[in-house]
């Protein structure tokens, strides 16, 4: 691993909330994602992560995306050449903004930050403001029903929403499939990868 590698996993069962609406890498079910920052206390991932915006030891970040039979479920991404100048001032605003709240509603530009949400703001800074991975509309629609999940239904129903689908967004899903991106390295049984 390298600094500004974006390290993506899978936290929970196969088919949670964000799984169930979002693909990746050659189908890869991912939900979570971070970027790796080396330094000489070792190596840890810049995440969006409950509570808050934190430089996580890695052995933490791959034991979250555990099977039962202890496989880390990870992909490693690393930005082509033309693309990894961005990386030093990616990390600075990054690491700038720990200890920002985690965003709970995956909402943009609400004082908080969810996971992909924080790479995407790294990587715009980084980019003299110009977005680099790009955000789309929000799906919250069940991949295999077309329906939008009941679990997002009941997600925002206990804070008193209705789903935001369609509005701007990014999940880990959409950004490990960036051309600009190689995927080097796939660990464990990541569901949907083909």
């Amino acid at each position: 691993m390298q600094d500004g590698d974006l390290a993506f996993s899978v936290i929970g069962s196969a088919d949670n909330a964000i799984s169930a609406v979002t693909s990746g890498y050659r189908g890869a079910r991912v939900n979570h994602m971070g970027v790796v920052v080396a330094t000489h206390h070792g190596t840890f991932v810049l995440e969006a992560f409950p509570p808050e915006v934190r430089l996580t030891k890695f052995e933490v970040f791959s034991r979250r995306s555990q099977t039962e039979n202890g496989e880390p479920r990870l992909l490693f991404g690393r930005l082509k050449a033309p693309h990894r100048h961005l990386i030093d001032d990616a990390l600075r605003y990054g690491i700038e903004q720990r200890n920002i709240p985690y965003d709970q509603l995956y909402l943009t530009g609400e004082g908080a930050l969810y996971c992909s949400e924080l790479v995407v703001d790294m990587f715009r800074h980084a980019n003299e403001g110009t977005p680099f991975f790009p955000e789309r509309p929000m799906s919250f629609r069940d991949s295999t029903t077309g329906e939008i999940h009941t679990d997002w239904v009941a997600y925002y129903a206990y804070f008193g929403m209705t789903v935001p689908s369609g509005e701007p967004g990014s999940n880990p899903g959409d950004i490990s499939k960036d051309p600009r991106l190689e995927i080097y390295l796939a660990t464990g049984p990541i569901p949907g990868l083909s």
